[in-house]
């Protein structure tokens, strides 16, 4: 068999050889209870049983507010991001997939640059995890969108390599590794699962989307926390006395302003807005036409201060057409 197991107590030691590839990122709980990826400066504030945290680790890819160009005096300098190598250590399959999606988007030609340049800095190390009612992939697996990934068992860890990184981080913690059992199968999700969408069909005119749209406060939490939305603006902040700077920042479809252009406003009803969204989620726009971007971590079910849960469009018959 190969060494490829690792024993529960020497993970903090696989921790600190984890920090020889950069600075070490981990689900932790933030001192108002929230779970989040941040710095791991103490082994023991990692907290690995964690079930989703609450902005999923596309902030390591898409910061909130990015410098894209600083300009003054005439002369433009494109911005850059000066942060250094990152590991990223715990990451469920359904996040690790949803980094997979934003790649597909951001690194096609041409690729997003600030987007390259932080992916090629950050090492993602994902874990198997226990899915509870909001989870709704389907099924909890191994995912290959990574370079390490971590198999939980009762005694410890079963490590399976990806890619090049993967190999070097196996290498690297040879010492500490051994051979072990074979891993269990992982556990389904317990909730019901979205089918293979018809957009015609579910996402036309069906009558949820009124009942939906009549509950919505438009506070956009769903696509904040949302693994794969990536929707962004760019504006322009002057300084005086010359120049300044252009930043791209999150945007929100469910926003009203989203939609305004030179003084229109393609969408300017609540029902336009969400049934826009979700159109992008499972239907795709090109060049991804047909590709279901959603992968079923239950954030937005979770997080809706109104309990909008699209799983009830595949739950009930869709409307027939004329």
């Amino acid at each position: 068999m190969t060494r490829n197991f690792l024993k529960t107590s020497r993970l903090d030691q696989f921790l600190e050889t984890l920090r020889l590839f950069g600075e070490l990122h981990a689900p932790t709980v933030s001192e108002s209870g929230v779970h989040r990826f941040a710095p791991l400066e103490d082994p023991g504030d990692l907290f690995l049983d964690y079930r989703r945290t609450q902005i999923p680790p596309k902030k390591y890819l898409l910061p909130f507010r990015e410098e894209i160009l600083r300009y003054t005096g005439g002369v433009y300098r494109e911005g850059h991001s000066g942060a250094g190598d990152i590991v990223l250590f715990g990451i469920h399959s359904c996040d690790l997939e949803g980094i997979a999606y934003l790649d597909r988007v951001f690194l096609a030609d041409p690729a997003d640059p600030g987007y390259s340049a932080r992916r090629s800095r950050l090492t993602l190390i994902g874990v198997s995890c226990e899915p509870d009612d909001f989870c709704f992939c389907p099924e909890k697996r191994e995912s290959t969108a990574c370079d390490l990934f971590l198999t939980q068992s009762d005694q410890g860890f079963h490590l399976a390599s990806h890619s090049v990184k993967g190999e070097a981080l196996l290498s690297a913690s040879g010492h500490l590794l051994e051979k072990g059992p074979k891993p269990s199968p992982p556990p389904r999700a317990s909730g019901y699962c979205f089918p293979p969408q018809d957009p015609q069909l579910r996402f036309s005119d069906h009558p949820l989307w009124k009942k939906f749209a009549s509950t919505c406060v438009s506070c956009g939490a769903c696509s904040v926390c949302c693994p794969t939305c990536y929707c962004f603006d760019v504006r322009e902040y002057p300084a005086l006395p010359e120049g300044g700077t252009r930043m791209r920042e999150w945007d929100n479809c469910l926003f009203a302003s989203h939609g305004e252009v030179a003084g229109a406003n393609f969408r300017p009803e609540r029902l336009d807005r969400l049934r826009f969204r979700f159109l992008h989620k499972f239907c795709g726009f090109t060049p991804l036409q047909g590709v279901n971007s959603c992968v079923g971590c239950g954030r937005c079910k979770e997080v809706c201060p109104v309990g909008i849960d699209l799983r009830e469009l595949t739950a009930q018959p869709a409307r027939e057409k004329p």
